[in-house]
């Protein structure tokens, strides 16, 4: 569904580079490098949080920017209503990466999914009127967390599944750290 809404907006808004949704998230915690040697730490604390929590709901609506207006770099969708779940696992993850010896975002949690990145002829018109337009995609249901390289596309590291133990995790719907 995520992919038709961004489908329907490609010839609605123009100079926009536009994600690929196969591979759409939240994220929960940017790492600007993960050395290989440090990676697996950082996969045993944070699947020992993720042994702990159970799969929930979310819903995405709303669009949006960040930084709002003209100066927009990412255009987003967001969550169709705030989720005690969802930030309880963000506080999970940037516990575990905290005790990994990583800095972690001071800034609040603001869930959202990129869908697209402005280009230098975007219309910023087209834009506002999407955004004030309603969403509502359906709801799906979020149970594991999946660790992404992002080196010329996005790429699976290692996937997390909720309520399993340490040392169960899948190489290769997600959840970000």
């Amino acid at each position: 569904m995520l992919a038709a809404q961004v489908e329907r907006l490609r010839p609605r808004v123009a100079g926009v580079r536009w994600v690929e949704t196969a591979t759409t998230h939240i994220t929960l915690h940017f790492f600007a490098e993960l050395p290989v040697d440090r990676m697996g730490g950082v996969l045993d604390a944070v699947g020992a949080a993720m042994a702990r929590e159970q799969p929930f709901t979310l819903r995405l609506d709303g669009l949006g920017s960040f930084p709002g207006g003209a100066r927009a770099r990412v255009l987003w969708i967001g969550l169709g209503e705030e989720s005690a779940a969802l930030a309880g696992l963000s506080a999970a993850v940037r516990a575990a990466v905290a005790r990994c010896g990583f800095d972690v975002d001071p800034r609040p949690f603001r869930p959202h999914a990129t869908i697209g990145r402005p280009k230098p002829r975007f219309d910023l018109l087209a834009w506002r009127s999407e955004v004030a337009a309603p969403v509502g995609l359906p709801a799906f249901t979020a149970d594991q967390i999946v660790l992404y390289e992002s080196k010329n596309g996005y790429h699976v590291r290692a996937r997390l599944p909720f309520g399993i133990g340490v040392g169960r995790r899948d190489a290769g719907t997600a959840v970000a750290p």
